[in-house]
């Protein structure tokens, strides 16, 4: 059997089922990740996904034959799962999923005791052992326990509700997936008037896929929110760690605005005063943050790192990043979707403003692009792009930073342009101190980028 090395991502594993990733590929996955952990016990969990089952059980196959044992928890959500490894006595943890893709596809999801991902450099060496190394049957025999941990996971969710709630009417769409294993038992109960909307679990993703960022998948929370008159949507991505919200029209109420109310609630909250983001972050994080003396510090774009940057400085008590993935410092640094659902409207209960008074405040001193992509040839293509707008905004007198790609700041506009992981993309992020000038700002920077790649 030959393995495809490209479903090894930079921080997971994912590929379409069963052509890149199937049954014989996560046996042998499980049998690499137990050798590398030299773990004794290794906790297992999967998605709604219909092939996730039988993957599962092929996972804890490979794991066993090389003499570790196996929790099983079963059904759930990514961050349940991140949830359990960092508090239970386990060696290391696996979870199938492939988040927010579609139905043909899945993958794996990897960490340490106590919550601790893996690096890019341990995710290749992974790699290399499953496309290298054979393993032999170390034990036929399959150690496994059965244990459910919704309801302490439930618990401590909850636990983080400190005010009351405005008697909100608020819609939530689960997306068939993992979300709706919690949803109802969080909210119900509470000040707000909650509805809820394909809660029930169906690997089929049968009303859209679970991701919230695609604006074709938002269309029927959408509609149920404008049918009942609802001050607010919630939308949960496949396995429950990534979350968007919708206000009373239906629009997408920006991470950035998100990020900077769940920032001011948890300083105001806990008294740390760090909050972790992204170099495409608004300003508007920062100006919240600092104006309660606190601090910003910034991170590539990507989970992975900014949870190893949380890990390492326990006085971070937030980090966001600006695709709905917001991490919790207070829950073994975990990106958690009805947790941050859980920050965002407490935040909001506690303004004086509305929810429409406090965006349309946003929008009037804040004026971001939506990211936008350029396909390139290569990489060597991408160098030579960011070495040419870095030396023509340095001449102009920008504060240029490579933490992940390049940003150039100017007081009152800035840009960050970044190659993507994935795909033979540069994404562009802007954001401008009024209209006009983001206008024309990402019209220069477009054209300029355009130019260059058709040479």
């Amino acid at each position: 059997m030959e393995i495809n090395p490209d479903i090894f991502k930079a921080y997971d594993i994912r590929g379409r089922y069963p052509e890149e990733f199937n049954e014989e590929t996560i046996y042998k996955i499980g049998q690499a990740f137990a050798n590398f952990t030299k773990a004794k016990k290794i906790l297992v969990a999967r998605d709604i996904r219909l092939s996730s089952e039988s993957l599962c059980d092929s996972l804890i196959s490979g794991i066993c034959s090389q003499g570790a044992g196996v929790i099983d928890m079963g059904l759930s959500s990514t961050s349940c799962f991140y949830f359990t490894v960092g508090n239970y006595e386990v060696d290391a943890g696996m979870m199938v999923t492939a988040s927010h893709l579609g139905k043909d596809f899945n993958g794996l999801k990897m960490v340490f005791a106590r919550n601790i991902p893996l690096t890019r450099e341990e995710v290749l060496e992974v790699k290399n052992l499953v496309l290298k190394k054979k393993y032999g049957i170390v034990s036929p025999e399959l150690k496994i326990e059965r244990k459910n941990f919704s309801q302490f996971y439930i618990a401590k969710i909850r636990s983080f509700i400190k005010n009351k709630f405005r008697p909100l009417k608020v819609v939530i769409d689960a997306s068939n997936g993992t979300a709706g294993l919690y949803a109802e038992k969080i909210f119900v109960g509470t000040e707000l008037r909650t509805m809820f909307i394909f809660t029930e679990l169906d690997g089929n993703f049968p009303n859209h896929e679970p991701n919230p960022k695609i604006p074709a998948n938002r269309q029927k929370l959408i509609e149920k929110i404008l049918e009942v008159k609802a001050d607010l949507g919630v939308m949960f991505d496949g396995d429950a760690d990534r979350v968007y919200f919708l206000d009373r029209k239906g629009g997408v109420i920006d991470p950035n605005f998100v990020s900077a109310l769940m920032a001011e609630y948890l300083i105001q909250e806990t008294g740390k005063k760090k909050i972790l983001i992204e170099v495409r972050t608004s300003r508007l994080v920062g100006d919240y943050v600092k104006r309660l003396g606190g601090k910003v510090e910034l991170s590539v774009c990507w989970t992975i790192p900014m949870k190893l940057k949380m890990i390492a400085d326990p006085e971070i008590i937030l980090g966001s990043e600006t695709s709905g993935h917001y991490v919790f410092s207070q829950l073994n640094c975990t990106d958690d979707g009805l947790l941050a659902a859980i920050t965002f409207l407490q935040a909001i209960s506690k303004k004086e403003q509305s929810i429409d008074e406090i965006i349309d405040d946003f929008k009037k001193k804040y004026f971001i692009i939506e990211e936008t992509n350029f396909k390139i040839k290569n990489q060597q293509q991408a160098k030579e792009i960011l070495k040419t707008l870095e030396e023509k905004y340095e001449k102009q007198g920008a504060e240029i930073l490579k933490i992940d790609g390049l940003t150039a700041r100017f007081d009152d506009w800035w840009f960050n342009l970044r190659l993507s992981e994935t795909e033979p993309l540069m994404r562009l992020n802007l954001e401008a101190s009024n209209q006009e000038l983001m206008e024309e700002k990402k019209e220069e920077i477009s054209s300029f980028i355009n130019e260059l790649t058709t040479q």
